[in-house]
C-alpha cells in the first residue's frame, strides 16, 4: 500500500533531492535529484537491504565495495545488502535517477527524520542519534569494532548536550 502522505512529495536531504514514488513494505521507490558536482556521503551500507539505481539523467560516479565506476543515463547499477558504497554527481548538470530501496524496512521515516534535523547540514551530534535509531537500514561503513562505538558515543554526546532530534 503506499504512503499518500509521502506520495510525490520532495524531501529535500542536503545536495539531493528525494520525491517518494511508491512506499510499502516491499518496497520503497524514490526518485533523486543530485545538483551539479555534488560531494559523495561518507561510505555507508544497508544490512538488510539492497538498492538500485536507474540512472535517468545525467551520470552518478559510485563506488561499491571499494570499486568506482560511472553509470551514466540510461544504465543501472545495483547495490547488495551489507556492501559499502557512496555515490556523487561529478558532472557539469544535474543527475536524476530512479532509486528502489527493498524491502523498504523503517527508510521512509529514516528519510523524513534526517530531512527534519537539517540533512546533509544537520550536526553530526544530532544525525549520530537518528542514524543509531535507524541501525538495520542505515550504517556508516567503519571498521566493524569502531563503527557502533563512535556512533554512540557522538549520540551520547548529543543527548548530554540536550541537542534537538
Amino acid at each position: 500500500m503506499t504512503s499518500p502522505a509521502w506520495e510525490g512529495r520532495e524531501i529535500p536531504l542536503g545536495s539531493e533531492t528525494l520525491t517518494v514514488i511508491e512506499s510499502n513494505a516491499e518496497a520503497l521507490v524514490l526518485e533523486a535529484v543530485w545538483p551539479t558536482r555534488t560531494s559523495s556521503p561518507p561510505p555507508h551500507l544497508h544490512p538488510r537491504q539492497q538498492e538500485r539505481f536507474d540512472v535517468l539523467e545525467g551520470a552518478l560516479e559510485v563506488e561499491i565495495d571499494g570499486t568506482r565506476s560511472t553509470v551514466a543515463a540510461g544504465e543501472a547499477f545495483t547495490v547488495p545488502p551489507g556492501s559499502a558504497h557512496r555515490m556523487r554527481n561529478p558532472g557539469p548538470g544535474p543527475a536524476r535517477a530512479r532509486w528502489t530501496v527493498s524491502p523498504a524496512l523503517r527508510t521512509e521515516a529514516l528519510f523524513r527524520e534526517l530531512a527534519a534535523v537539517g540533512g546533509a547540514k544537520a550536526s553530526p551530534l544530532v544525525a549520530t542519534q537518528v542514524l543509531l535509531r535507524y541501525r538495520d537500514e542505515f550504517r556508516l561503513a567503519l571498521p566493524s569494532p569502531l563503527e557502533p562505538v563512535a556512533v554512540r558515543a557522538l549520540a551520547t554526546v548529543g543527548r548530554v548536550l540536550r541537542l534537538p532530534h
